[in-house]
């Protein structure tokens, strides 16, 4: 170890404990935390989650005080520290007996074990991202831990000429495994992971350069593998689809941001993945529901049925949804303007011309006035219609946009002037009284 690396025990200590009060360190190791309120662990269950990472961690240290101080750790971070010792690993195993979380992801960690490891039963998540294990060490690693559910292997370059058996299996207990930017090109290599864990469920193979997807013998040997994540694939064909919907147990796909998609609207991407593959029970985190699914059929048919090159899957669609007449694509965009009649008998007006609808009726009686000669004050509007409909303009509709009367070219309006009565004046009271 270089000698400017940190020991695991010093950097909990610095990190957790007071670093002047060497008294409340020795209550935690002859008392089990009793007694330790002082202290930045304040109490037992403070140290059950563990973060050490980016430390410069080297080494353990006073192995005794980590199995004191941590023994009730649950979940431990110690990615991205300088651990490269197989007996540095199985000294944490060994003194964190209630373990179920551990990273180790970022360390550069030997690539042959070459002491032995505790078997360890309570540990069911581990994080390797970035160690560059070879299979045949993780394989060796992995058996000491019987019980690992969640396996993390990001980051990795794996050797295709790896000293292991095409047919080894690495672990039977792991059920989700990610293998994310690993540099994965060919489907392959993926599968070459993938089929080495025969109780897989989840496997997330996100920001891989991979262009393909394709069906595969091992495939079918997998029957739990229900889930797949190919977020930020290279995939640029819709041949990987069409292989997708031959793995009939994955039946939950999340496929965003791929360069196949790219050129599609979400509408598009979402009729077309669900219409190719026919297995699907969810996509990208969302349940496709029988009419989703119907709806989804029936646009893939549309959208293929003019085209001279059609996906195998279509004539199966055709075949249960029948041939299906094109959709008018009816244009629900307001209109702007429109051509109408402005008629005003009283002062002889009567001519045609393009009003925009993008103004109150208060703002068009105005822009009325000088044509009609009317003020808008005095004005009564009425709107005359194609079929014959009559409306009239109340005072509680002129703040109201033109654009929502529906008018349409042809239609008239017709001015009125509202005739004023002039209030009676009352008459004048005689001030003269009688002789």
């Amino acid at each position: 170890m270089a000698q400017d690396c940190s020991t695991l025990v010093r950097s909990l200590e610095q990190k957790y404990l007071d670093d002047d009060d060497d008294s409340i360190v020795k209550d935690i190791i002859f008392t089990g935390f009793t007694g330790c309120s002082p202290c930045k662990m304040a109490s037992q269950r403070a140290l059950e989650l563990l973060v050490l990472n980016n430390m410069n961690i080297g080494t353990i240290g006073d192995s005794e005080k980590l199995a004191t101080l941590a023994s009730h750790v649950v979940e431990a971070d110690l990615g991205w520290n300088q651990i490269s010792k197989w007996s540095d690993v199985a000294c944490i195993l060994r003194n964190l007996p209630h373990l179920r979380v551990l990273n180790l992801g970022h360390n550069p960690l030997n690539h042959s074990i070459d002491h032995e490891l505790p078997q360890v039963s309570t540990l069911h998540t581990i994080i390797l991202n970035g160690t560059h294990l070879p299979l045949s060490t993780l394989k060796r690693f992995l058996s000491c831990l019987p019980k690992i559910i969640e396996l993390h292997l990001s980051d990795n370059q794996f050797d295709e000429n790896d000293e292991i058996e095409n047919d080894d299996i690495i672990s039977k207990s792991v059920k989700t495994i990610h293998i994310n930017r690993c540099g994965f090109v060919k489907w392959s290599s993926v599968m070459n992971i993938v089929k080495r864990f025969p109780n897989v469920e989840s496997v997330f193979i996100c920001e891989n350069p991979l262009e393909n997807v394709e069906y595969c013998k091992f495939v079918d040997e997998l029957d739990k593998w229900n889930f797949l994540n190919l977020a930020k694939t290279e995939i640029k064909s819709w041949d990987s689809l069409d292989h997708l919907n031959k793995m009939k147990t994955i039946i939950d796909l999340r496929i965003p941001n791929i360069p196949l998609l790219d050129s599609l609207t979400d509408e598009e991407r979402l009729h077309l993945i669900i219409g190719r593959v026919h297995h699907l029970q969810v996509l990208n985190g969302s349940k496709i529901t029988a009419e989703q699914r119907e709806q989804s059929e029936r646009f893939f048919i549309r959208y293929y049925q003019e085209q001279k090159d059609k996906p195998i899957q279509y004539q199966s669609l055709v075949d249960k949804h029948g041939q299906l007449e094109k959709l008018v694509n009816i244009d629900l965009t307001p209109v702007n303007s429109a051509i109408v009649k402005i008629m005003c008998e009283e002062k002889n007006v009567n001519q045609e011309m393009s009003i925009s609808l993008n103004r109150t009726v208060l703002d068009f009686m105005k822009f009325l006035e000088p044509i009609v000669h009317v003020k808008y004050t005095r004005m009564k509007l009425f709107l005359f219609r194609l079929d014959g409909r009559c409306e009239d303009f109340s005072s509680s509709t002129y703040n109201m946009q033109l654009n929502y009367f529906r008018i349409e070219d042809g239609d008239g309006f017709m001015i009125q002037e509202k005739i004023i009565v002039p209030k009676r004046r009352r008459p004048a009271s005689s001030t003269s009284s009688s002789s």
